[in-house]
C-alpha cells in the first residue's frame, strides 16, 4: 500500500486554511491574513501540528498557477495596454530606485555592497499573487490602480529574468564573453517564449477552445483550461520566467474570447482551494525564532519595504500624471515583497552568492510585509481624503462650459462597466446628466458621446461640491471601491438632503454600511444576478408571470430589508 503521507499533509493544510479563514472572517480581517497566520502555526518552525513543507510547496505551486491564470482571464489586453506607459516607465524606475535603497540598507547593516545589491533586487519585487488576491476581495481588480499594479507586477516579474542572469556575473566581477552570452541566452529564451505564446494566442488556442466547447462537455473544457494553464506555466519556467507569469499570460490569451466567463466559472472553485494552500505554504516559511534573534536587520528591511518602497514608487509614477488616488493606492499596493523574492533568496544562498543570514532576513521580511499588505492597503483607502494636494491644484479638471451649462438632473459617479450603462440609459431618455470619473480614458469616451464629464475623484468633497446643482435629483454611485462610495454618499447627503442616491456594492457585507451613510437603495450585483436567474428559470418552467414577479419581489424585499450577509 502506498504511503498516505501526501494526502495527510494536504488534509492538515486544508483544515488549517479553513480554521484560519473562519477566524479571519469572524474578526472581519482579510482571509489572506488568516491563511498566513495558520501557515505559521502548522509550519516546521513552531511546536505542535506540523505539515511537511516540501509537500505543501508542491501543491502551492499549483495554487499560484491557477490563481494567476484566473486573474489573466479576468483582465483584458486593452486594459493592460492603457497602462503600458506608466507600467514600463514607472515600474522600471521603481525597480532601479528600490535596488539602490536595498544597497543603502544592506551597507547600514554592515553587509557587503553585493549583499545590499541582492537585497535591493529582492525588495524591488512584489507579490503579484497577493496583490491580486487583495484586489479581488475588495472588488477592485478592474480599477485604474488595479490595472496599473498588475502592469508593474508583470514588469517586475520580467526583471527577475535579468536579475538571475546578471547577479552571478556581478558576484565574480566577470564581464567575460561567456557571462554576457549567459545573459543574452536568458533574455533570448524569455523573448522566444513570449513570441510563441503570442502566436498560440492568435492561431492555435482559439481554434482548440472552439472545438472543445462544441463538444458540450464541461468536463473536457475544464481539462483543457487546466492543461493550458499548467503547460504555459511549465514552459515559462523552462524559459527562465516564473510559473505565475506564464499562467497569467495563458489566462490573458483567453480573456478576449467568448468563453472567458465560462472558463472563469469553471476554474474558480479549484483556484480558491489551491490558492489557500499557497498562502498557508507561504506562512509556513516564517521562523519566529529567527525574527527574534535578528530583529534589528528584519525591522530595518521591513521598514524599507513598508515606508521607503511606496515613497519611491510614488515618485517613479508622478511623471505619468495619473490621479493622486491611483498613485497612492498603487504605491501602497506594491509595498511588500513576495514569492519571487523567496525565489531570489533561495537562488542566492543555494549557489553561495550570499550568506545564509542575508537570505533568511530577506525571507522573514518578505513574509512580514505580506502580513501587513492588506492592512496597509486598507489604510490607504481610509486616509485617501487626507492625501495632500499641490498648492493651487484644482481638485478636479472640469470640462469648462459643459459643466456649468448642463445643470444635470442626474449624477453618475464612476463610469466603469456599470456606470456607462446607466449613463447611456439617461442619454437615451434625454435626461440631463453629469459623469464624474478620475479615469481620463473613460472621460474621453463619455465626451465623445456628448456627455458632460467632471474629471476628478468622486469621493472628494471639493469635486462633489462642483458636481451637484440645484436641479440635481438623482445620484448613481457606481464606484468599485466601497470605501470611496461611502465617502461620496455621505458628502452627497450633506450637500443635498433630498437627493435620491442609488449605489451598488460588490460584496453584500458593504450594503448595510452604505445604507447607513445615506443611500436610498443599494444594489448587490451578485444577488441581482441570482434573482434574475430565478425569474427566468421559473418563467421557462411555465409558472405564471404574475406569480413569478411576486416571488422575486418578495425575495428582493427580504434581501434588502435584512442586514447584509
Amino acid at each position: 500500500m502506498e504511503d498516505p503521507g501526501f494526502l495527510r499533509e494536504v488534509a492538515v493544510v486544508l483544515i488549517a486554511a479553513l480554521v484560519g479563514g473562519a477566524l479571519a472572517h469572524l474578526l472581519r480581517l482579510p482571509l489572506l491574513v488568516g491563511y498566513l497566520l495558520t501557515g505559521i502555526a502548522v509550519g516546521p518552525h513552531t511546536p505542535g501540528l506540523i505539515a511537511d513543507e516540501h509537500t505543501v510547496n508542491m501543491i502551492a505551486n499549483l495554487g499560484v498557477v491557477l490563481l494567476m491564470f484566473a486573474v489573466g482571464v479576468q483582465f483584458s489586453l486593452g486594459e493592460l495596454a492603457e497602462a503600458r506607459v506608466a507600467s514600463l516607465l514607472g515600474g522600471g524606475l521603481q525597480i532601479v530606485t528600490t535596488l539602490l535603497l536595498g544597497v543603502g540598507v544592506g551597507m547600514t547593516l554592515g553587509w557587503s555592497a553585493y549583499g545590499g545589491l541582492f537585497l535591493g533586487c529582492a525588495l524591488a519585487l512584489s507579490s503579484t499573487a497577493v496583490m491580486m488576491r487583495i484586489l479581488e476581495e475588495r472588488g477592485e481588480l478592474s480599477t485604474q490602480h488595479g490595472t496599473l499594479m498588475l502592469g508593474i507586477g508583470v514588469v517586475q516579474d520580467l526583471s527577475l529574468v535579468l536579475m538571475v542572469a546578471v547577479l552571478p556575473a556581478v558576484a565574480t566581477l566577470s564581464l567575460s564573453v561567456s557571462a554576457l552570452a549567459g545573459v543574452g541566452l536568458a533574455l533570448g529564451r524569455a523573448a522566444l517564449f513570449l513570441g510563441v505564446l503570442f502566436l498560440l494566442a492568435v492561431s492555435v488556442v482559439p481554434a482548440l477552445m472552439d472545438r472543445v466547447v462544441r463538444t458540450g462537455s464541461r468536463e473536457l473544457l475544464l481539462l483543457a483550461v487546466v492543461g493550458l494553464s499548467l503547460s504555459a506555466a511549465a514552459v515559462a519556467e523552462v524559459a527562465g520566467l516564473s510559473l505565475a507569469l506564464g499562467a497569467f499570460l495563458a489566462g490573458l490569451m483567453l480573456s478576449e474570447s467568448p468563453y472567458s466567463h465560462d472558463v472563469l466559472q469553471l476554474i474558480r472553485p479549484l483556484r480558491d482551494v489551491f490558492a489557500s494552500l499557497f498562502f498557508v505554504a507561504v506562512g509556513m516559511l516564517l521562523d519566529p525564532g529567527f525574527v527574534v534573534r535578528h530583529w534589528v536587520a528584519v525591522a530595518a528591511v521591513v521598514s524599507a519595504v513598508l515606508v521607503g518602497k511606496p515613497l519611491l514608487t510614488l515618485l517613479a509614477l508622478l511623471p505619468s500624471r495619473l490621479p493622486k488616488r491611483t498613485l497612492v493606492m498603487t504605491s501602497l499596493g506594491l509595498a511588500q515583497t513576495g514569492e519571487f523574492s523567496f525565489v531570489l533568496a533561495t537562488y542566492g544562498t543555494s549557489r553561495g552568492l550570499i550568506p545564509q543570514e542575508i537570505g533568511s532576513v530577506i525571507l522573514a521580511s518578505a513574509l512580514l510585509t505580506l502580513l501587513a499588505a492588506p492592512f496597509l492597503f486598507q489604510l490607504g483607502a481610509a486616509l485617501h481624503p487626507e492625501v495632500p494636494r499641490e498648492p493651487g491644484e484644482s481638485p478636479a479638471e472640469a470640462p469648462g462650459a459643459d459643466l456649468h451649462q448642463s445643470r444635470p438632473a442626474a449624477l453618475v459617479l464612476g463610469c466603469g462597466r456599470i456606470g456607462h450603462l446607466v449613463s447611456d440609459a439617461l442619454r437615451a431618455q434625454g435626461v440631463s446628466q453629469l459623469v464624474v470619473d478620475l479615469d481620463p480614458h473613460a472621460a474621453a469616451q463619455r465626451r465623445e458621446r456628448g456627455v458632460p464629464v467632471l474629471l476628478g475623484d468622486a469621493s472628494q468633497p471639493q469635486v462633489l461640491a462642483q458636481a451637484v446643482a440645484p436641479e440635481t435629483r438623482l445620484a448613481v454611485v457606481a464606484l468599485p471601491d466601497a470605501a470611496a462610495a461611502g465617502m461620496a454618499i455621505r458628502r452627497l447627503r450633506e450637500l443635498k438632503p433630498d437627493l435620491a442616491i442609488i449605489a451598488r456594492v460588490h460584496r453584500g457585507v458593504d450594503a448595510d454600511a452604505l445604507r447607513r451613510l445615506g443611500a436610498d437603495a443599494v444594489i448587490h450585483a451578485e444577488f441581482e444576478a441570482g434573482a434574475e436567474m430565478v425569474r427566468q428559470g421559473l418563467l421557462h418552467l411555465g409558472i405564471g408571470e404574475n406569480e413569478v414577479g411576486s416571488y422575486v419581489d418578495a425575495l428582493r424585499e427580504r434581501r434588502y430589508a435584512l442586514p447584509a450577509a
